[in-house]
């Protein structure tokens, strides 16, 4: 059932991801007739449960449509919900992880340090290319509205590690992993933020791959993007 709840989940999310895009394409009372529906057919399908997460989430994401980059908190909520529809029958192991508590924070720890060691090649290897696009990530960044920059450190780090990471890793590999974060940077519009996510993608998934523990990827993922955020903020 649980599985049903993420998948149901998933769907409302990616919908409202789909027309936040196209909200010209797809008018309001369309939308609501689409939800109406699916609500009827997954509570035929699935039962009374999916079709309540599916109509609740849906109903909040439908209350929230005007709110600017609210595009991001649909797009956090579908890696999150794909990724723990697959994940759900191994969530046990990767709650354990790899050892206790402790030794999982310090090995976030020390990823967060290999991070900044990456980032600091990335940025020299972008320097060398004469790459200065930089400054787009910045102006994007500090234009930002508060929740979605707490997002960045906060539930960002969350969806993206469970699918990118704990997800992609195991079926796919290294290499799509690291390509696919990269190309999700993209919408920056920066060859600089790109290549950046390129290095540090290609860093967490190779510790999701030797470690196959989430949690040390999620602390070192949080703290790099808390550090990259503070600093954007503080000096521009």
């Amino acid at each position: 059932m649980h599985k049903q709840l993420f998948l149901t989940l998933f769907a409302s999310s990616f919908i409202f991801l789909v027309f936040s895009y196209f909200p010209e394409v797809v008018p309001d009372p369309v939308l609501i007739t689409l939800l109406i529906v699916g609500i009827a057919i997954i509570s035929k399908k699935l039962g009374k449960e999916p079709a309540l997460v599916f109509g609740g989430s849906a109903g909040i994401y439908f209350l929230l449509g005007g709110v600017e980059y609210i595009s991001t908190l649909y797009l956090h909520m579908s890696f999150l919900s794909f990724a723990l529809y697959f994940l759900w029958p191994e969530r046990q192991k990767l709650i354990r992880g790899c050892g206790s508590m402790p030794k999982r924070i310090g090995y976030g720890v020390i990823i967060f340090g290999i991070l900044l060691a990456a980032a600091v090649v990335a940025n020299m290897i972008i320097q060398a290319a004469g790459i200065t696009d930089q400054d787009k990530v910045v102006g994007i960044v500090s234009g930002l509205p508060i929740y979605v920059v707490i997002m960045a450190f906060t539930l960002g780090p969350i969806s993206e590690e469970l699918f990118f990471r704990a997800f992609l890793v195991p079926r796919a590999g290294v290499p799509v992993s690291t390509v696919m974060f990269a190309l999700v940077h993209a919408a920056y519009g920066s060859i600089a933020e790109l290549a950046g996510a390129l290095f540090l993608g290609f860093v967490l998934a190779n510790a999701y791959y030797f470690l196959r523990d989430p949690l040390p990827c999620i602390i070192a993922h949080a703290l790099f993007n808390f550090l990259s955020v503070a600093l954007i903020l503080w000096v521009y």
